[in-house]
């Protein structure tokens, strides 16, 4: 028996000392806060790179929207020389240059131009949404390591309460099944520290595959509850109107009224300019022009006869500007719902944390009474015990709301746009 407890002893040793090394390996290191991960993910996570990429993929279209025609230029050989008058033709030169109505290759600018801004917004939402989950991740591994510590000082209840009950076991005051029951909840307890280590490695590989880093890089947290408890409501009553999810339709729109007045040029005719030269060979010819090349200007204009085309193209601009009409006011009615929802969810858990505060409260005074009845024989173990798990668990809860609390404050501030961008 006491070979068997001299082990137990050891082994709980070894695991308040690992909590104590990590918190003092903590304190010792430099702790990384909120804001200073969020930026390492925005420097180099690998999704948000990639979106990063479609901007400027879809910013370099500008540029060739822009840009003109390029011109056609054409050589020809007559293989039998026509004769003309001051000669045989021998070869033809030909440039020319399309030329569309007026302003045609402005609305091209325009049309590129918006869907590239409309592209940077979504890049700047997915930021925020990265940011989001950044910090999700964070006070999920804030709670898990502040529970990992109202464990530990649980495991140290347990022993100081084995020492009672083995003292009164000394005195005839309590059986021996009293003692292999506080040893049972011991081993319960060191099973829970094991776990919670594994899902402390979880949480900080996940943590570091937004911020695309090696995946066991440590993340110190200096202190879990303080961050847990900092105070940072903020109060809201509608969406901010330059939210990139709205500005990112708002910019399709404007992309769609330069798309709108594209179709109205390419109904107008457009003119072609050229230039053909033609060269003469001198022979057996007396005139006065003989052996003279011919230099033609040319002038062409397109007959948009057929306006099936054109006014299918109009009609599809404005049914697409219908459609993003309805997506904005979606998007708008779904930012609205999101935020009420957030709302109604920190109402909740704010009033669970009170009810969580006063419940602690109540079971201090109840268990500084029973462990002095403990100690003169005067209460059953097994009741104290309960009344330690009930703590133990109401101060969980309270970990795990205050951790939620955080993370809907992250969600109406990324509704509300209310973080660095």
């Amino acid at each position: 028996m006491f070979k068997i407890n001299y082990i137990k002893s050891i082994y709980i040793s070894i695991q308040l000392l690992w909590f104590s090394v990590l918190l003092c390996f903590g304190f010792q290191s430099k702790a990384q806060s909120l804001e200073e991960l969020k930026t390492i993910a925005a420097e180099h996570n690998l999704e948000l790179k990639a979106q990063y990429k479609n901007f400027e993929a879809q910013f370099e279209t500008i540029t060739q929207a822009k840009a003109w025609q390029d011109p056609n230029l054409s050589f020809g050989y007559f293989i039998s020389p026509i004769e003309t008058r001051v000669g045989p033709q021998v070869a033809r030169f030909s440039l020319t240059q399309r030329l569309p109505w007026f302003g045609t290759y402005k609305a091209k600018g325009d049309m590129a131009s918006y869907r590239a801004e409309a592209e940077f917004k979504k890049f700047q939402d997915q930021k925020l949404k990265l940011f989001l989950d950044v910090a999700e991740k964070y006070y999920d591994l804030s709670a898990l390591r502040r529970i990992a510590e109202l464990e530990a000082k649980q495991l140290q209840i347990l022993e100081d309460l084995k020492s009672i009950v083995e003292s009164n076991y000394e005195n005839n005051k309590v059986n021996m099944v009293d003692v292999l029951r506080v040893e049972l909840q011991i081993d319960k307890q060191l099973n829970v520290m094991q776990v919670l280590k594994q899902q402390d490695q979880v949480l900080v590989i996940q943590l570091n595959q937004l911020m695309n880093r090696s995946l066991k890089t440590p993340i110190l947290i200096l202190n879990p509850q303080q961050i847990l408890e900092q105070n940072k409501f903020i109060e809201t009553e509608a969406i901010h109107k330059n939210h990139p999810r709205l500005e990112a339709i708002r910019n399709l729109q404007e992309s769609n009224h330069a798309e709108k007045d594209l179709a109205k040029k390419q109904a107008l005719p457009q003119f072609g300019l050229g230039l053909d030269y033609a060269i003469i060979q001198n022979r057996n010819v007396t005139t006065a022009n003989a052996g003279q090349d011919a230099i033609m200007p040319m002038l062409s204009v397109t007959l948009p006869i057929f306006g099936k085309k054109n006014k299918s193209r109009k009609k599809a601009a404005a049914l697409q500007g219908e459609s993003l009409q309805f997506k904005l006011e979606h998007e708008e009615l779904q930012l609205e719902s999101e935020i009420q929802v957030a709302k109604y969810k920190q109402n909740e858990l704010l009033s669970l944390l009170g009810l969580y505060n006063k419940q602690l409260e109540r079971l201090a005074d109840i268990l500084q009474l029973s462990e002095a009845a403990l100690a003169n024989a005067k209460m059953n173990i097994e009741e104290v015990l309960q009344l330690h798990e009930e703590r133990l668990l109401y101060e969980k809860q309270r970990a795990k709301s205050l951790a939620e609390i955080q993370k809907n404050n992250e969600t109406l501030n990324y509704l509300t746009l209310n973080i660095k961008q």
